[in-house]
This record gives structure tokens, sequence and C-alpha cells, in this order.
């Protein structure tokens, strides 16, 4: 069947119209007509799958990636980096029209200098490969394990880095776990700054040979490793177990950023993009407003409490992971700076005991991908709070949050693209309570 793509969808699929009827087919760019075949159909859309590009779009490129049709982590990739960025600030648009019903001006996007090479670290499942353990993903949609050979968007280090640990793995005859074995391992973990590795494996419980342990900390760049044991009765959707044991190296990594030095334990994230996360800060800096209580809600390792404390009487960092609590009031510490503290509990919760001291006046929050949960939402319309500070990486959720809290007026919109060759984009919203 033939298909003239109209537009592209919140994952970067394409979408057509059937007799009105929206049809997403992956892989199929705005412009294109293709030939596609119908995987799934209901009565409100069609999924379909791409067979043949018949007129490619003008900015359709050579995909320089061999595993990106089964991995689909960048979808984006046969497109050229002008259209992505195009097509992420539409993204973002429509999701604030849609959602938010908010058509004012956005910003300009803060463009990636780095568009391939970027991520800092990785999270790779390992499996049993023709007999010997692998880094891989799984395809798209699927439990299908694909060998990752080399993944472009991670830095060169950390994929140079995570070949000789595979090689080490494998000459140690090291099995991946699965469930009709006691013992194995299970992901591969990975953090790079400044040219510094920690390497993280997640495994069933064992014991790692000193043999191995040392192989590990001999490769270049290899400053820190630990193992984390995951046992089967421990949520899935939580990558690490409760129990980490640091095997040797360093205990804690360094990273620089914005005149900050900040550690971080194994569990606490950072994000992805070093560069980007600079001018992230950037923008939440200048834009804070000088107040006298700034709370910061899931503050992580507590980087945009640090940076914005000179604007504030005093910082209150909220988030949920002790781990990242003891981590940020440890940057605090190191820092030299003294109005920034940091607790550690659900972010809802906590903000509304706050704001019942009605002394907070600016607050930020940088929520997961699902944005804010009803608890948090509630203390929001609930509170004084003058000014917020909503730092986003999904524009859906974004917009629907923004929506919910009606009343407070979108001032400012800054999209930064964090993530080049995938649909992502983060933003930056300054809100102002009308």
């Amino acid at each position: 069947m033939l298909l003239k793509i109209k537009r592209s969808g919140i994952n970067g699929e394409g979408i057509g119209y059937k007799k009105g009827k929206p049809i997403f087919v992956m892989g199929a760019f705005p412009e294109e007509l293709i030939e596609y075949e119908m995987m799934e159909e209901n009565e409100k859309y069609g999924i379909g799958q791409l067979e043949k590009v018949i007129e490619p779009s003008p900015r359709r490129r050579h995909p320089i990636c061999k595993n990106h049709e089964q991995c689909g982590g960048c979808s984006l990739i046969a497109y050229d980096y002008k259209g992505q960025v195009r097509m992420k600030e539409m993204l973002l648009k429509e999701a604030l029209k849609k959602y938010a019903h908010y058509s004012g001006k956005i910003l300009p996007m803060i463009k990636n200098p780095n568009v391939l090479g970027y991520r800092n670290a990785l999270k790779l499942p390992l499996s049993m490969v023709d007999g010997k353990i692998e880094a891989g993903m799984f395809a798209r949609n699927s439990n299908e394990f694909v060998k990752l050979e080399r993944c472009i968007v991670h830095s060169k280090l950390l994929e140079k880095v995570r070949q000789e640990v595979i090689n080490a793995l494998q000459q140690n005859e090291i099995q991946a776990y699965n469930k009709s074995k006691i013992n194995g391992f299970k992901m591969l973990v990975m953090k790079e700054f400044k040219e510094k590795v920690q390497v993280i494996f997640i495994t069933s419980p064992m014991e790692i040979p000193q043999k191995l342990i040392d192989e590990i900390m001999s490769i270049e760049g290899v400053v820190s490793l630990y193992q984390n044991i995951k046992t089967d009765d421990e949520k899935d959707h939580d990558l690490f177990g409760t129990k980490m044991i640091h095997l040797s190296g360093l205990e804690k990594m360094e990273v620089e950023i914005n005149g900050l030095k900040l550690l971080l334990l194994p569990r606490s994230f950072f994000q992805l993009n070093t560069a980007q996360a600079s001018n992230l800060y950037e923008v939440v800096k200048s834009w804070t407003p000088h107040s006298d209580w700034i709370v910061e809600a899931y503050a992580g390792i507590g980087a945009m409490s640090l940076l914005v404390s000179e604007k504030a009487k005093e910082v209150i960092g909220i988030e949920s992971i002790q781990d990242a609590v003891n981590n940020a009031q440890e940057n605090a510490k190191i820092n030299g700076i003294k109005n920034a503290h940091f607790i550690c509990g659900d972010a809802g919760v906590e903000l509304n005991k706050l704001d019942q001291q009605d002394r907070v006046d600016t607050l930020i929050v940088d929520p997961p991908r699902s944005g804010l949960d009803p608890t948090m939402r509630q203390a929001i319309k609930d509170s004084n709070i003058k000014t917020i500070l909503y730092v986003s990486c999904n524009p859906s959720t974004l917009g629907k949050d923004l929506f919910a809290l009606s009343e407070y007026a979108i001032e400012k919109v800054q999209p930064i693209d964090m993530f080049s060759q995938t649909p992502h984009v983060e933003t930056v919203v300054f809100l102002k309570r009308k």
C-alpha cells in the first residue's frame, strides 16, 4: 500500500492518513511517499511497517549505524540535523498547543554541539551469543537480543572501554544470567567524565573473581569498579538492586560543571549529555529570580539547587533516593555552599509541608518522563509559590501538567537538544502565578 507522510509523531514516526485515519510508520519522514504493510489497525489509527521509500525526503540521509533498525534507539538517524531540530521544535509546539492550549512564542532550540558521541553513560543488557557473553539491546517492541558492536552516540572512550570490558568477560568465560542458571551477569552500566570511566556490573548473587577485577581495573581509563546484586524478586523497572559492592578504585566519580565540583555515587543520576547539561543549567540559573526560599523537587545530586543558591536566602532540595540526598549534601559541603539543604521524601508531600510555612516563592521541578504525579500537582495548586521553572524531557506530559497548573501563566519556553538522532527534546518553561 502507498502512503504520503504528512507529519511526525512524538516518537519520531511518520504519520500519513488513510480516509482521515492516522497511520503511524516508524522510519518514514514528512514529505515522503512510501510503500508499507499494515501491521495493526483499529477504528482510530493504524500502525504500518515501512517496506520501501518511493519518494524520499530531501532531508533523508544514509544512516551511519547498521543496527539502527533493530535497536530503534536513534529513530531520527536517517534524517539530517537541521531537519531533526525543526521536527523537535514542531513536536514541542504541537504538544503545548494540544494539551496546554498554548500558542505563544517558543525560543529557538539550543543545538547540540556534538550530534554524535555525546552520551556520557550507557546501560546495556548482557546475553549469550554463540556461546560468548555480549552487550546489546532488545529490538524495538520485542524480547529479541541484538548484539551491539558499536554505538555512535556513546562517547568514543565509553565505546573503547566497553569493547575491552566485554573481551575480558569473554576471556574469563563469564556467563550471562538467564532464569535457568543460578548465577550470571545481567547488565553492564558505565559512566564517563573527563576521560575517567566507572564500570558497574549488575549480577545475580555471586562473587566476581579477583582475576577479572584486576583485568578490568587495568583497562586504560577505568578508575572505578562496582558490583550491584539484583535478585529475581526485586522490581524490574528499577535499574539497580539494593546491594551495591565497591570492588576497586574510586568510590565516587567527579564532574566539574558551571563552576561546581560534583561527586557522584553509583546510583546517582546525572544528565547524559554533559555539554548540554551545562547549557540547561545556565538557562535555569539565569531565569531563576532572586528569592527568599527556592525549592527544587526531584533534586538528584543537587546540581541545580547549588547553582541557584546565590539567588536565595535558602534553597531546599527534595529527592526520594537517600543515596542522592547524601550525595547532594556532600556536594554542598565541598563547594562551600551553606544555604542549600536536602531532604529525602516524596516531592509533593514534602513541598506541601514546606509551603505551609508560607516561605517558598520559587520552585524548580525536573520530574521523570511521566511528569508530575497527582500529589505534586495538587501541592503546587494549593501553594502560594510565585514562580516555577519546569524542566521537562517529555513534551506530552509537560503540556498536560501545564494545563493542570492553570493558576500559572507561561512566560518563556526554551527547548534544548540533549539527545540528537532521537525525537527527545528537553524543555525549560518559566511559569508565573496569575
